[in-house]
């Protein structure tokens, strides 16, 4: 395996899928062409990884795509759609509705992606995970405007299934300066893992257990599109799958996928 900085390994991935073998090679070798994405929806915002398909959220679109980079379904969704979390036959969004309502929204759709059900809360929402039937949520800067370096963010706790409130919001602070609250929220099944907007030199990853303790940081930007690929893909490997966003002069987007060997800084 080569270095790269931040002390990032450039990994291989084989991935079988039914008759389907996909070897990743370091960052470029898979990539989603602009044909998938909304023009106007800018960059990648979240993405989840699944057995057979992979989610991305732009801030107006979610694009369902298989291992192959084929696109099977897209559809149109609330601005300003950002993280997606996928569990179960089910897909978990959370909405970011501003500047006007001040207001967030999470909501649930099927494989097919197809609307099941929201609800509405009374902040703006970010990053989201599920995780042993909760849903941990971003809930934006303490203090806002959160385009401020700031050191703390909410974190919310929803049940999957009622998307109901089920604990007190927590103040989050992993030791370090953001900027715009959480961008995503994943896990290993285990442990929870934040990517955030860096401020300054301030570590991207922030990883912590289901009582909220920090364990530690990480350097690696993983902001765009972060999540922990399937188990039954990686031969039960802990591995990571981010997006990289690329925009050609006429503003057009390729998402460029890596899969980064990720430790945590203690």
């Amino acid at each position: 395996m080569s270095f790269i900085k931040n002390n990032i390994d450039k990994i291989i991935v084989p991935f079988v899928v039914g008759m389907l073998t996909l070897s990743v090679f370091g960052v470029d070798e898979f990539s989603i062409g602009p044909d998938a994405f909304d023009p106007k929806g800018g960059h990648i915002q979240g993405i989840a990884a699944t057995h057979d398909a992979l989610y991305l959220t732009q801030k107006t679109r979610i694009v369902k795509v298989d291992w192959n980079g084929n696109v099977l379904k897209t559809r149109q969704v609330q601005n300003h759609t950002g993280d997606i979390t996928y569990y179960d036959g089910k897909l978990y969004t959370a909405i970011a509705v501003f500047p006007a309502k001040k207001e967030g929204c999470i909501q649930v759709f099927d494989e097919d992606l197809n609307l099941i059900k929201q609800t509405t809360v009374d902040r703006t929402l970010d990053g989201i995970a599920y995780l042993d039937g909760v849903l941990y949520v971003g809930m934006g800067a303490k203090v806002q405007p959160s385009k401020n370096p700031h050191r703390v963010n909410i974190l919310g706790r929803f049940d999957a299934q009622t998307l109901t409130e089920i604990a007190p919001r927590a103040d989050f602070d992993y030791g370090h300066e953001t900027k715009f609250g959480f961008q995503n929220i994943t896990t290993d099944g285990r442990v929870i893992y934040a990517s955030f907007y860096g401020a300054g030199k301030a570590p991207n990853i922030a990883v912590f257990d289901q009582d909220l303790n920090i364990l530690g940081t990480n350097p690696y930007p993983a902001y765009q599109g972060f999540d922990v690929m399937p188990k039954s893909l990686t031969g039960g490997k802990l591995v990571f799958i981010r997006a990289r966003n690329k925009f050609s002069q006429n503003k057009e987007l390729t998402c460029y996928l890596e899969f980064p060997n990720i430790t945590i800084n203690k």
